[in-house]
């Protein structure tokens, strides 16, 4: 397995552009930092999240604006914009739930009102109830210029957290 992986490296570095090199550098230092447990899931190694708990009650992620989460117009990617939501109003309500309880999304509506652009996107989500099977939450996400560009609502399921 190792050497068709290098194989295929090789050809891709032979044929690959400036741009297409870095955006494998990219991949590859995502998948290190999984490795080495820097993040907790592949996808948030991707996006490079900067996560934090802002309060009790509020939970936000800045990710940088690159050209693999664009789309071919470069604006970022509506996908990547609901995979930011999810993740930040998700990450709210693991906050507030207690170590052997988990939630999984049961729904989102996003509503998208202007262009991903500029340097980097943060997504803001808020607890909008916390009940004892279902949590609803808010999740915004802002261009670096400060311009909302996506809202949603999100329900969360909550269940046992699996046992490893």
């Amino acid at each position: 397995m190792e050497d068709r992986i290098l194989h295929k490296l090789q050809t891709f570095f032979h044929e690959a552009d400036e741009t297409e090199k870095q955006i494998m550098e990219h991949v590859i230092d995502a998948v290190i930092r999984k490795q080495t447990k820097e993040n907790g899931s592949y996808i948030g190694a991707l996006l490079q999240t900067n996560r934090r708990v802002v309060d009790d009650e509020t939970y936000e992620i800045i990710i940088p604006n690159t050209e693999l989460i664009q789309n071919p117009l470069q604006i970022v990617h509506g996908g990547i914009t609901a995979t930011l939501l999810d993740s930040a109003m998700g990450s709210v309500v693991h906050h507030v739930l207690p170590r052997e309880k988990a939630a999984v999304t049961t729904e989102m509506k996003i509503n998208y009102v202007a262009p991903g652009i500029g340097k980097e996107l943060r997504c803001v989500a808020h607890m909008i109830h916390k009940g004892t099977k279902i949590c609803v939450t808010e999740g915004k996400v802002y261009r670096d210029d400060g311009r909302l560009i996506a809202h949603a609502t999100g329900s969360f399921f909550i269940i046992d957290r699996p046992t490893k």
